[in-house]
């Protein structure tokens, strides 16, 4: 399924219902439709935070699919070059609240909560591909 958005964040409600009709449309499973919500909110606001310099309506692609069992979802935009995989620096999540930067911590959960990330700039488009299994993760038993 193909979605566009605009970089408005009144778009995130319409994110989330898509992803909810994407999910029930192919059976994927409400922890995996979640995880993927929470992860595609925090980039979605990333570009309309800071992808474009002026102030103009611009357009963000999201294509959603599920191929052998798991979920891919992938990003594209137009906004200025930005690699989250390499220009944002993991946090200190052990630092004290207080000496902590604001930012970061967005993709560096959407790093533990997906199976696999990547990010690539061809010609003028970021595309940002996150995939995870169509299973939930379970808790470790002792």
């Amino acid at each position: 399924m193909d979605f566009t958005y605009i970089n408005d964040f009144k778009e995130l409600d319409q994110l989330a219902a898509d992803l909810e009709s994407f999910g029930e449309a192919h059976d994927v499973h409400p922890a995996v439709v979640h995880t993927f919500n929470l992860c595609l909110d925090e980039v979605l606001t990333n570009i309309i935070s800071y992808a474009y310099e002026r102030p103009a309506q611009h357009h963000i692609y999201l294509a959603m699919r599920l191929h052998e069992g798991e979920v891919e979802a992938i990003v594209k935009d137009h906004g200025k070059p930005f690699d989250p995989l390499r220009d944002a620096k993991d946090p200190d999540i052990n630092a004290p609240l207080e000496d902590r930067p604001i930012g970061g911590l967005g993709i560096f959960f959407c790093k533990k909560l997906m199976d696999h990330i990547e990010y690539r700039r061809v010609d003028d488009t970021n595309t940002f591909t996150m995939r995870k299994r169509n299973v939930p993760d379970l808790p470790e038993e002792d």
